[in-house]
Parts: C-alpha cells; sequence; structure tokens
C-alpha cells in the first residue's frame, strides 16, 4: 500500500480522551520526564500487535493535549525560560507522531507563534535578519489584498529554526496580522529535503488548506481573494529589501547579539 494510502485510513482514527497525571511544576526538568513516561504508559497501554497500531498517535495526542492545557494555564511562564526550546521540541515532536492533526491542535499554532518575539517594526526584524537570528522567505501565500495596504508590498521572515513567522509591509513598516495573510508556526519547518518537505506539507499547509489561518476565513474564501504576489512592485520590494538586510549584514557583524 501506498504512504498516502495508509494516511487515508489513519485519518480514521478518533483519538481517545486520555487522562495524563503530571504533578512536577510546568516546564521543570521533572515536568519533561513525567511528560516522556506518561507517553511511554500510555502507548504501552494501547498497544495492538497488528499493522494499524495507533497507540503511538492515542499517547502523542494525548500528552499533546495536557501541555496544550498548561501553557493556556501559565502562558508567562514560557517567556525567557530556561526549557523554552525544550518545549517547542516535545510539542513539535508529538505533533509529528499523529496520523493527522485536529482542528485544536491547528489553531493552537497561533499561540505558539506569538512567542517568535517577532517586533512590531520592519527595520527592527531587518536588523535581527541581518544577524541570523530570522531570514527572508517566500511570501506568496501572504500577498492576497484584504485592506487598503497594497498586499504587493508583503515579506515574509522566518525564524532561524525554523518555527515562527511574521509578515510585514514594507511600505509602512509594520507587521501583518489579518487572517489572510498572518504568518504562522511551523510544526514541520520546511526542507528540500524530501521527508521534511512531506511532513510541512502534512502538518502546516494540508491543515491550512483544510481550516484557513484562523476561524474567521475559510482557505476556499482566500483563494478568491486577488493576489499581489508576481507584481512589478512586489518583485522590486522584495529585492529592495533582500539588499537592505545584505548591506546590514555587512555593518552589524560586529554588533548582532547571540
Amino acid at each position: 500500500m501506498s504512504i498516502y494510502g495508509l494516511e487515508h485510513l489513519a485519518e480514521n482514527v478518533e483519538y481517545p480522551v486520555v487522562d495524563v497525571d503530571i504533578k512536577a511544576d510546568f516546564l521543570s526538568e521533572a515536568y519533561f520526564s513525567e511528560l516522556s513516561a506518561q507517553y511511554t504508559q500510555i502507548r504501552s497501554g494501547y498497544r495492538r500487535w497488528y499493522i494499524f497500531d495507533h497507540s503511538k498517535a492515542f499517547a502523542a495526542h494525548a500528552i499533546l493535549t495536557r501541555m496544550m492545557y498548561d501553557l493556556e494555564k501559565h502562558p508567562e511562564l514560557l517567556i525567557g525560560h530556561m526549557h523554552f526550546d525544550l518545549f517547542f521540541a516535545t510539542f513539535d515532536r508529538h505533533v509529528r507522531k499523529l496520523p493527522y492533526i485536529t482542528e485544536e491542535i491547528h489553531y493552537f499554532r497561533n499561540i505558539l507563534n506569538r512567542y517568535g518575539e517577532a517586533p512590531e517594526r520592519l527595520d527592527e526584524m531587518s536588523e535581527l535578519a541581518a544577524c541570523g537570528k530570522w531570514r527572508l522567505f517566500s511570501a506568496r501565500y501572504h500577498r492576497y489584498e484584504v485592506t487598503e495596504h497594497d498586499a504587493a508590498y508583503h515579506v515574509k521572515f522566518i525564524s532561524a529554526d525554523g518555527r515562527f513567522e511574521a509578515v510585514y509591509h514594507t511600505e509602512n513598516g509594520l507587521i501583518v496580522t489579518d487572517s489572510v495573510n498572518m504568518g504562522t508556526y511551523n510544526y514541520a519547518p520546511g526542507s528540500i529535503h524530501p521527508w521534511k518537505y512531506y511532513q510541512h506539507h502534512k502538518y502546516d499547509k494540508v491543515p491550512w488548506i483544510q481550516w484557513g489561518n484562523t476561524d474567521q476565513i475559510s482557505y476556499e474564501e482566500i483563494k478568491q481573494l486577488p493576489t499581489r504576489h508576481g507584481s512589478i512592485e512586489q518583485k522590486n520590494s522584495t529585492t529592495e529589501l533582500k539588499q537592505l538586510i545584505k548591506n546590514k549584514m555587512s555593518e552589524s557583524t560586529a554588533t548582532c547579539v547571540y
């Protein structure tokens, strides 16, 4: 059977409600140790000795549900925490164990993306890009006309680890946050590597097609909007920004803080 055939069957799986009992403080070393132990225990309880064993997915979904609950209960604790990266690495790893992600997990990426701490202004983001902390990326799917501001001037940045995104308007220099063109969190950052490309398509792009960025507007409605991608204004503004960042790179090498 093809991988797509197996995936289609997997999408019929319904995740059970499983209690994850964590006694340690949120984000402590013990917290992550208990998550790991709970995953193993839950998976063991659901394991079956036949080809369609969904124990991994059941356990991963249970862990994700607990982590979402904990972060929503203590949203401020993650900011600047020593286990900041560990939280995201753990969350993403469990997402990629699922045969499909739920609508709740899909929209949760918008909560996670806030922790990327992208600045409000493009000039500040350009400085970060010159220091290698963010990189300019294709904004093809972020140039739909929804406001009086010409979407041809939209540009997208992705954090160095590939997780966080931010879209800006090069004319007014401000971050773009509308439900159509906003930047979103990547559970599986894209890559030219075939497997990573496939995972990005599965966990980031397919859910977008299914549910859009938010529940305010669907993918079908987004695709009906006029796009300014490929326009002369778009190409020129992107080229100018690339050159600006390149110039800043030669000027900022000594002042970058890592």
